[in-house]
């Protein structure tokens, strides 16, 4: 008796006991899978006509979305689209090629990494189907009144650059025959049969030559400073312009320009009002100081130069060494 209730109970566990059994485990899985799909069917069914083809459309809209992309991207990584670009329109420019070329064009992009950024007068900026000027910075009047300044000079004049590397000042006047040494913390990147470069910082310089005109184009307002390496020295650029000074032959020529408004600095640059100014050309004449303002996002001004305030301005100034 006991074993043919031991055989019956079998025969019925038998189902619960497989559904336990892990090697059964794909039929749990796909049962749970059969309730779902039923529920969801009865989900649909359950809502109005269009509601299902809303979402059928916006299903449909994602899906052209994609394949729009997609085929984009097949066109970029044959190529076609930068072929298409080179001979083409500021129409064809996208997002994408537009932040390439933004970071590129910029002072970290790759040309600055290899030190082959020169801080051009006017930032543009690329955007979809199209390109804009930004701004106009203070090289716009700085680099033509250093030639203007400079036309005093014969050609073989020696001329020291001070700070030189993201400008093409002491190139171009190597280029005009005169004798030009190029110093920067950085390396220079060009090069010359008249253009001698030296790396380090001038107030360190033992150079044992003098100069006929020594130049700091935006230069003497960053000397000392974090942003170009190192700690805070105080009174760097005081320094650096007395070693300029010791540089410079008697009546030598100096031309400097600079941040010029309310006395102030940062880690990156300061600012020099009319008496700061005056403390750092001690022992030089000042033969003329001119000042620039910006008056807009692309347009510079000459202003009365003892105008200060939190105006964006430059001094312009020509000096002769004094003894």
């Amino acid at each position: 008796m006991k074993d043919a209730l031991k055989r019956v109970g079998r025969v019925l566990l038998w189902p619960l006991r497989r559904f336990f059994d892990p090697r059964f485990e794909g039929v749990a899985g796909a049962m749970n899978q059969v309730v779902i799909s039923n529920a969801e069917s009865t989900a649909v069914l359950g809502r109005s006509i269009a509601d299902v083809q809303a979402t059928t459309e916006a299903a449909a809209a994602d899906l052209r979305s994609m394949l729009e992309e997609t085929r984009a991207f097949a066109e970029r990584a044959s190529g076609a689209y930068f072929e298409r670009l080179a001979s083409g329109s500021p129409d064809d420019l996208d997002a994408s090629v537009a932040h390439l070329l933004n970071y590129a064009e910029g002072h970290r992009g790759f040309a600055a990494q290899r030190q082959l950024w020169f801080n051009p007068p006017l930032s543009l900026a690329y955007e979809p189907r199209g390109v804009r000027l930004v701004e106009v910075n203070e090289r716009l009047a700085e680099v033509p009144f250093v030639y203007r300044e400079l036309s005093r000079l014969q050609p073989g004049a020696r001329v020291l650059d001070v700070g030189a590397t993201e400008s093409t000042v002491a190139v171009s006047l190597a280029s005009l025959g005169y004798e030009v040494t190029a110093l920067d913390i950085r390396p220079y990147p060009l090069s010359h049969p008249r253009l001698r470069t030296v790396v380090g910082a001038i107030e360190e310089w033992e150079g044992g030559e003098s100069f006929d005109a020594v130049l700091c184009l935006s230069t003497i307002e960053h000397i000392g400073l974090p942003a170009y390496g190192g700690d805070r020295k105080e009174g760097a650029d005081a320094a650096a312009m007395g070693r300029v000074h010791e540089l410079t032959v008697p009546s030598g020529l100096l031309v400097l320009t600079t941040r010029f408004g309310t006395a102030g600095s940062d880690d990156f640059q300061r600012t020099y009002d009319r008496a700061g100014l005056d403390r750092l050309l001690a022992g030089w004449t000042i033969d003329q100081l001119s000042v620039v303002r910006r008056e807009d996002a692309t347009t510079w001004t000459l202003a009365d130069k003892q105008a200060e305030g939190d105006t964006e301005a430059v001094a312009l100034v020509t000096a002769t060494r004094s003894g």
